[in-house]
């Protein structure tokens, strides 16, 4: 489930001063995460590289970019890799809860069966914050390749900021692919922000399905305009 982070771990957006989740607009400066993992599968290597993109277009609506791959011994081509480019719009949004829709195309290097590469993806996002401290964040989305291949992801985040410039987080990411098996994954980090809203996450992941894998997770967040 290492390839939703860029859905949760990867679609987080937070800021040095408030607790901001998924659901919530991106900042007027953007919001960028670019995120490295190694582990180890069923005995094999596995690395990890994602990245997120999120630049507003007005004060409810963001256009975002999230591509992900991974390298590892246990696939058949040694690579595979996916892409999403969608828009993002707040529906909902008051002082402490946000509602968020999320809609774009879908790229696969691997499909299955004798489905395309491409498709489309449908995501709903739901965020409360708690007072300057903490938040929730719910993430749901379906996909679909060409000629069908349906699959479905849901992810699950809890935030928490101890102090004004350290952030951590608790997230939980279940994958439901059309093939293979589903997968349940817990993904514990702290992110430590600067003055400039910057901030360098440490983080462990790993199965809770009874799947041998453990991965240790690294991610860059950024303000591109800033």
């Amino acid at each position: 489930m290492g390839r939703l982070l860029f859905g949760v771990g990867m679609a987080l957006a937070a800021s040095a001063t408030e607790a901001k989740a998924g659901a919530w607009p991106a900042p007027r400066e953007g919001q960028e995460i670019m995120t490295s993992s190694i582990g180890v599968r069923e005995g094999y290597t596995l690395l990890e590289s994602s990245a997120y993109w999120e630049a507003p277009l007005d004060e409810k609506t963001s256009a975002v970019i999230a591509p992900w791959s991974e390298t590892a011994g246990d696939l058949e081509s040694g690579w595979r890799g996916e892409a999403v480019v969608g828009v993002k719009r707040a529906v909902f949004k008051d002082e402490h809860a946000v509602m968020a829709v999320q809609l774009g195309a879908f790229w696969r290097s691997d499909p299955p069966g004798d489905c395309g590469e491409g498709g489309i993806e449908a995501r709903w996002l739901g965020g409360r914050s708690f007072a300057r401290s903490g938040f929730l964040n719910i993430e749901a989305a379906a996909r679909v390749l060409d000629e069908g291949c349906p699959a479905g992801r849901f992810s699950l985040t809890l935030g928490y900021r101890p102090r004004e410039n350290w952030l951590a987080m608790g997230e939980v990411f279940y994958d439901a692919p059309r093939e293979g098996d589903e997968s349940l994954k817990l993904q514990l980090s702290l992110v430590r922000f600067g003055d400039d809203g910057r901030g360098i996450q440490f983080g462990l992941r790993t199965r809770l399905d009874g799947g041998a894998e453990t991965s240790l997770v690294l991610a860059f967040w950024g303000r591109p305009s800033a």
